[in-house]
């Protein structure tokens, strides 16, 4: 990304839409449009430098600290990104979902023979019905997910509660809110047996 361009058009995308928004008294907002993108953020205090102050050893320091942060954000990012994938397609265990095919794009000069080739072949042997060539991603579903009932009734006696979804009810358990309800029922009970014996 770096090679491709992607200081200069920060460059130009700040001194277009973000410079005047700064001059006005707006601070920047990066939970919006396209501020969200990775590399907005990351480099803020590179971009709001003068020209000057960036061509200096300082400004250079403060471009390579942006640049480790961006590639840190970005391996977060695709991390949370596979985490999501593999939780909503290859380990949910009630899910019906298509077959799901991995395309390797990490060698821009394989792309043609990696990807494009592989992922036409894909549909189309899925559009015909035809056996297709390829193997689809391994579905790795936990045992134990597979024994939770996502529509069962739960009452929490202690919280007076119900909730729909085993999962639901075991972080319940799990929670704040039960644990200090839980506390408080366990002070009370023992005032209450001194009280009848008294």
């Amino acid at each position: 990304m770096i090679e491709e361009g992607l200081i200069k058009e920060l460059l130009d995308f700040h001194a277009r839409h973000n410079k005047q928004r700064i001059e006005d008294g707006k601070p920047p907002d990066y939970t919006k449009g396209i501020f969200q993108t990775l590399g907005f953020k990351e480099f803020h205090n590179y971009l709001m430098l003068s020209e000057e102050e960036r061509n200096s050893e300082t400004g250079q320091k403060l471009l390579e600290q942006s640049i480790k942060c961006m590639k840190l954000a970005t391996r977060r990012y695709a991390r949370r990104q596979t985490k999501m994938v593999r939780g909503r397609f290859l380990e949910h265990p009630a899910r019906e979902i298509p077959p799901i095919y991995e395309l390797d794009t990490t060698d821009l000069t394989l792309w043609d023979e990696l990807v494009t080739k592989k992922a036409i072949h894909i549909i189309d042997s899925y559009m015909n019905g035809t056996p297709c060539d390829y193997t689809t991603a391994t579905v790795t579903i936990d045992e134990e997910k597979k024994k939770i009932d996502g529509n069962s009734y739960n009452y929490c006696e202690v919280c007076n509660r119900v909730m729909i979804g085993d999962n639901v009810y075991a972080i319940h358990l799990k929670s704040f809110r039960h644990m200090r309800v839980l506390k408080k029922k366990k002070q009370i009970q023992p005032s209450l047996a001194a009280d009848n014996l008294e």
